[in-house]
């Protein structure tokens, strides 16, 4: 990190890439204002980007997306919320336009924060009534009671998403109320624990990789002085998009859009069934933008590398790795039966064990084979039950497989992650411990039944029994990954040890 970075010099680079962004949504829009990919709030997004740019250099862009959004269905996938956020902040916009188009269309309102976050900032926006304020005040006490947990923003109730937790600190920190402005505050820190300094901002629960949650993390790191957190993160977004020739849908997984995106094709790890690139491409430019516009300041902070203490997410950071894991949440892309891993610190940091979930209660790339939890060859997986934190750094998942209870050990150390599961093994040899995750394109040489090293990353990984080692056994966040499995002759538990600097030893 070099000692002269200013935040000046992040908001042109941000300022760079939003206009990228611009340009690019200008040349996939076609004639009839729509876009290349099927988008819900893609042309309200654009409208807004190429609005606050230039608005006589896009205006043909403009005028053909207005058109396109007033003939668009008004059907139970419209995203009001979002759409009517776009154009409230568009500068310049009639107000007569923003109704014509809005006109005949309901409010959402499920039950996820980000919705609910919307729909009280969309509400203060156009409404300044006494009337109003009372239900902007009801309003954000349901939300804190539903989502608030002292700093972390929840996805849904009892589920934490990184990506959701940025997108909701965003739209409180922009309120005119300075209540919502004090809590946004408070929840940066948690961006900035997370994100540490090798960039990765949102590697937990649903959207994980994903860029417009990395984007809203930037915008907030930026505006609250964590400049080599912000940094940090607009690295790995300028990365991918050198590698994709574009900002990609999924940062952990940079490529080219593939002609048919979507859960069938195995080139587009990180997308789930209501993904849509050009929303996530026009929602970024957006965030990008607004960071641009950070006021210079000079309340630079450093966020410590430590364990950080919480019942919803467990956090271990030092020199050679960070380490995330969430500990609780109603389904398979909620839950972390393994920690995500970041091997070292800094720009040069690598994912080793990667976010895993996918959103399985739709169509994705993710199946039971992703889940790093004990299994019975590729018919029985475990389902995870309950994780916990037992001592200050050693986390313990309660896990389920053919209705007996087991039980996964997670202790962090400062050069060791040592994971020990305990199964009540009632056939020798029938069931597959650990079943970890690593990075595909990762290589690994087995130099014994017990041990694997990594060279590349100077890493050691051994166990008190046999390893083995498959690769392209599922999928993760980061595209196809290697699967590390093991199997006891005898006992009812084995240990894995991950191990940095002790190579050789």
């Amino acid at each position: 990190m070099s000692l002269r970075l200013t935040d000046n010099d992040i908001r042109q680079r941000c300022q760079t890439l939003a206009h990228q962004i611009a340009d690019d949504l200008a040349k996939r829009q076609r004639e009839n204002g729509q876009f290349e990919q099927p988008d819900f709030y893609a042309k309200a997004f654009g409208v807004n980007l190429w609005s606050r740019i230039d608005p006589n250099r896009f205006a043909r862009n403009i005028e053909r997306a207005l058109v396109s959004l007033k003939s668009d269905p008004k059907d139970k996938t419209y995203h009001r919320e979002f759409i009517e956020y776009a154009l409230l902040h568009t500068p310049g916009l009639k107000t007569e336009i923003t109704r014509e188009i809005l006109r005949g269309t309901k409010q959402q309102c499920p039950d996820v924060a980000n919705w609910q976050m919307l729909g009280l900032i969309n509400r203060q926006k156009r409404q300044t009534g006494f009337v109003s304020k009372l239900i902007n005040r009801a309003h954000l006490a349901l939300i804190l009671l539903r989502y608030w947990r002292a700093q972390v923003f929840l996805d849904r109730p009892k589920c934490f998403s990184p990506q959701y937790h940025a997108f909701c600190t965003a739209l409180l920190s922009d309120s005119e109320n300075p209540r919502h402005r004090r809590i946004a505050d408070h929840a940066t820190a948690t961006l900035a624990h997370l994100t540490g300094t090798h960039g990765y901002a949102n590697l937990l629960g649903r959207g994980a990789g994903q860029s417009f949650g990395a984007a809203c993390a930037l915008y907030m790191l930026l505006k609250n002085g964590y400049l080599d957190a912000a940094d940090a993160i607009l690295h790995r977004m300028e990365d991918a998009c050198r590698e994709a020739d574009q900002l990609p849908l999924n940062l952990l997984a940079p490529a080219l859009l593939p002609e048919h995106p979507g859960p069938d094709n195995p080139d587009t790890p990180g997308w789930y069934s209501y993904n849509r690139h050009d929303d996530y491409l026009a929602f970024a430019g957006y965030w990008l933008l607004k960071a641009a516009q950070v006021p210079a300041g000079d309340n630079r902070q450093h966020p410590e590398l430590a364990i950080r203490r919480s019942s919803i997410v467990a956090q271990f950071s030092c020199p050679n790795y960070h380490a995330q894991m969430t500990l609780c949440g109603k389904q398979g892309f909620d839950v972390s039966g393994a920690p995500v891993i970041v091997s070292v610190q800094g720009k040069s940091a690598r994912i080793l064990l990667p976010p895993t979930g996918g959103e399985q209660d739709v169509p994705s790339l993710y199946n039971n084979a992703s889940t790093p939890l004990p299994a019975m060859g590729e018919s029985s997986f475990s389902r995870f039950l309950l994780g916990r934190r037992i001592q200050v750094n050693r986390v313990e998942v309660t896990f389920d497989l053919t209705g007996i209870i087991g039980h996964r050990q997670i202790e962090f150390q400062d050069k060791r992650v040592i994971i020990t599961d305990h199964f009540p093994d009632y056939e020798p040899g029938q069931v597959d411990l650990f079943r970890i995750l690593i990075d595909g394109t990762i290589e690994l040489e087995q130099t014994s039944p017990d041990t694997a090293i990594c060279p590349q990353l100077g890493i050691k990984i051994t166990a008190d029994t046999p390893l083995q080692i498959t690769s392209k056994a599922a999928f993760s966040a980061v595209g196809i990954a290697t699967r590390i499995s093991a199997k006891t002759k005898h006992g009812t538990s084995a240990t894995l040890t991950i191990s940095w600097g002790e190579i050789y030893a």
